[in-house]
């Protein structure tokens, strides 16, 4: 009968520590990287990972255009976004990491393609198309996404993050038609 003695110290610390991790993580997301699995109603953790999912493809794109690019304007600009996303990204994994988020590490199925299909020009072809869908799409995409975010997200440091990110982004939509428009004639 010597071991029961101990039974109810060993299921009261097993209770307490549910309840710990319990209130710890109310809110939190699930540990995923598949879109989607966010709790329902999570707007902050979409917000991160759509966010993620945006700053790795102009990664993924700017770095092929720092090799394939015939145009300085368009390598300048490939470098900027590689060290501004990078930056981007280097804030963004905390916050995410706080809430219980694991970003996506690279772009979706769709956008790999893009890349793929992006990797297959050279010269003035792909000057042009990654000035337009990575410069300008990819910049109305990102700037919306933030704007929104600006004023939907709950977090507070989601939201700073996302107020403090757009004027940058609202930046590069600026020289990325500028660019385009250079490279367009």
């Amino acid at each position: 009968m010597q071991p029961l003695r101990f039974l109810p110290a060993v299921v009261g610390l097993v209770l307490a520590l549910m309840s710990v991790a319990f209130l710890t993580t109310p809110d939190a997301a699930p540990l995923s990287d598949k879109p989607g699995t966010a709790l329902a109603g999570d707007a902050d953790a979409m917000f991160l990972r759509k966010a993620a999912e945006a700053g790795t493809l102009e990664i993924a794109a700017s770095r092929l255009a720092e090799k394939k690019a015939s145009s300085a304007a368009v390598k300048q600009f490939a470098a900027q976004m590689i060290k501004d996303h990078g930056a981007a990204s280097a804030r963004m994994e905390p916050l995410a990491k706080r809430l219980g988020i694991q970003l996506p590490a690279s772009p979706n199925e769709g956008k790999k393609q893009e890349l793929a299909q992006l990797a297959n020009l050279s010269g003035a072809a792909f000057d042009k198309a990654y000035a337009q869908q990575i410069g300008v799409d990819a910049h109305q995409d990102a700037v919306k996404l933030f704007r929104e975010a600006t004023d939907d997200a709950k977090d507070g440091a989601v939201k700073d993050f996302a107020r403090e990110t757009l004027p940058t982004l609202q930046h590069h939509l600026e020289m990325a038609k500028k660019m385009a428009a250079d490279v367009a004639k």
